[in-house]
């Protein structure tokens, strides 16, 4: 993933996904408003666009083996016996207890 954050809650989703989970690449992190207003800074130049696309492409980057070793951990949630898997069937059973008490 490649990141350039502009509004609400963008900037705080990039940040955790560059920073805290090494899981994206920052293209540009402009974190004013007024930065923006410029109309020269609020277009992200080819150079800036290459350059993390060529970081997400790199075989050996960092953050390409995270997202792997990430992929294979949300994969396993959802198998039969993972996590997400137990939720979302108690999810769906709650559903249908629910609607068939509204239906009595």
């Amino acid at each position: 993933m490649a990141a350039w954050p502009m509004y609400a809650e963008q900037q705080l989703n990039a940040f955790h996904m560059i920073r805290e989970m090494g899981l994206a690449i920052e293209i540009r992190m402009d974190y004013r408003w007024e930065v923006l207003k410029k109309a020269s800074n609020a277009i992200v130049e080819a150079d800036a666009t290459e350059k993390g696309v060529r970081k997400i492409m790199d075989l050996e980057s960092e953050v390409r083996s995270k997202v792997k070793e990430m992929s294979e951990i949300c994969r396993k949630t959802m198998e039969k016996g993972g996590s997400s898997y137990d939720w979302l069937g108690r999810f769906i059973e709650n559903v249908f207890v629910n609607i068939s008490s509204y239906l009595e």
